[in-house]
């Protein structure tokens, strides 16, 4: 990997762990200062502005692959024009993002939550959700810069704006709690801080970088082909939305409120893992654009797929194993007995997710050669089936047949479909990558005896004991894994990033 690359994963490993750590501080202070049902409302705010957040259109990652594609091709007055389109496109989104959402706020709120809401709370989530609807529709337009800065593999400056924005967002949240504000005032602390960081994006990439955004009529043709492309982003966005958010909104509109927040914090645990398998996929799209403008083929990202999905796929199963063994415990200090079910959420989603987050660099390699068509039509299938699936599941068993009805429909679209499709349609080796997960699973098993043992030994108790079982496992894991597991490219990487931490010693 190069640099920028390595520092961008290594960045975005950090931005990680600080929103673990977040997590632990901020989620139980937050229920305690607000509650189980304003806790609850406060989520469900946010997941109604993750479904307004789809007005995107998926052009985010459409700009940063045409713009890197005509930059790659030598057609620089093209990519300008190109960045000056999305510019205008995001301005009219934002004003079509604050419209809907002013509406959605003052007018529609009763008619889906009025049945299982108080007034009360009603009229609170009337407030966060007018609050957080300003502040996208701001990023939208905003948004535009940060995409450049992606283009031009500025990868350790975005993360280190990401890691701010997360540090500042939740430091003043926790100040506001302290003061004695609630939820309005959280919801005012996320709105400040993050127009704050993008404007700082916006003035670092038109004065420092010097990019050119230029305003004129875009070229035959552009227009059309953008649209094609981000239409099928955007069925992807509008897909994982369904798919992450879907639950707590029928929860909400099922069970109430306090169901609600006994499904966030379960599947906060699977975002944190979502997250951690992003890392690296996430800073590949303007490598691979390049690779295919110059001619690469679907069997030619083989190596990449299977190299970054090993890597992915041993980070993944430590953290899933520790989960497994130590979660109950984590959930318990983190929620209290009111959550404990949250435990179970999270095992029954992340479990099976570790085959589909391992393989995103397949996801990256689609959509630089422009065949995410079938993912984004056959997950949309499968997202309104896990709609009708989680509906009585959601009556009967609240999260828990919620995260079934996820789980179950993620097997099908990922195990079932979406590996046939990267196999016969694209050329990536899948024979290939099912002989590597079967290999290193084979190689964790003997792992889960110490886990065992030492949930057994140390007995559940505070902070302290749960942070002792996951040093003890980690001490255990580390050098297991580099033994039996990291091959010589792996070891060679960690050495590299381990040199550059510390330039005085040899690894």
């Amino acid at each position: 990997m190069g640099n920028q690359k390595r520092a961008g994963t290594l960045l975005a490993y950090v931005q990680w762990v600080i929103n673990v750590l977040v997590g632990v501080i901020y989620t139980p202070i937050t229920l305690r200062y607000l509650g189980q049902n304003e806790y609850g409302v406060y989520s469900l705010a946010n997941t109604v502005i993750s479904f307004l957040a789809m007005l995107d259109l998926g052009f985010g990652q459409t700009l940063v692959r045409f713009y890197t594609k005509d930059r790659a091709l030598g057609k620089q007055d093209r990519a300008d024009r190109c960045a000056g389109a999305f510019l205008q496109m995001y301005l009219v989104l934002g004003a079509v993002a604050l419209g809907l959402g002013l509406i959605l706020a003052n007018r529609c709120l009763p008619l889906f939550f009025g049945k299982k809401f108080t007034f009360a709370e009603l009229e609170l989530l009337r407030r966060v959700l007018s609050i957080l609807v300003v502040n996208l529709a701001c990023s939208l337009p905003l948004s535009v810069f940060s995409s450049l800065i992606t283009a031009y593999e500025r990868f350790a400056f975005v993360k280190l704006a990401a890691i701010a924005s997360t540090v500042l967002t939740y430091g003043g949240i926790l100040l506001v709690l302290v003061q004695g504000f609630r939820s309005v005032a959280m919801a005012a602390v996320t709105t400040g801080v993050s127009l704050a960081i993008k404007l700082f994006l916006a003035w670092y990439c038109l004065f420092r970088m010097k990019v050119k955004i230029v305003f004129a009529k875009p070229e035959s043709g552009m227009v059309k082909e953008i649209f094609s492309f981000s239409f099928f982003i955007f069925l992807n966005i509008l897909i994982d939305q369904l798919y992450a958010s879907t639950d707590e909104f029928l929860l909400g509109a099922l069970c109430g409120s306090a169901a609600v927040t006994v499904y966030t914090v379960g599947v906060q645990f699977n975002r944190y893992f979502q997250q951690l398998s992003t890392a690296v996929s996430g800073v590949f799209l303007p490598h691979v654009t390049k690779l295919f403008a110059g001619g690469a083929k679907g069997p030619d990202f083989s190596q990449l797929f299977l190299r970054i999905g090993r890597m992915q796929y041993v980070l993944l199963s430590f953290v899933l194993a520790g989960f497994l063994a130590f979660g109950q415990h984590f959930v318990l200090l983190l929620g209290g007995e009111a959550n404990a079910m949250s435990f179970w959420i999270a095992a029954i989603i992340m479990t099976p997710g570790i085959v589909p987050l391992s393989q995103n660099i397949g996801i990256t390699v689609l959509q630089a050669m422009n065949k995410h068509r079938f993912r984004s039509l056959a997950y949309l299938v499968l997202a309104v089936l896990n709609v009708l699936i989680s509906i009585p599941l959601c009556i009967r068993w609240e999260g828990v047949g919620a995260a079934i009805g996820t789980a179950l429909a993620l097997l099908a679209g990922q195990y079932a479909m979406m590996n046939w499709y990267y196999g016969k349609k694209i050329g990536l080796d899948i024979p290939g990558y099912w002989k590597m997960a079967r290999e290193l699973t084979l190689r964790m098993l003997p792992c889960a005896v110490p886990a065992i043992l030492i949930n057994w030994l140390l007995p559940t108790g505070g902070w302290l004991i749960l942070l002792t079982k996951c040093l003890l496992f980690t001490l255990l894991y580390l050098p297991y894994s580099w033994r039996f597991l990291l091959d010589d490219y792996e070891r060679g990487v960690v050495r590299s990033i381990l040199e550059r931490l510390l330039p005085a010693r040899r690894v």
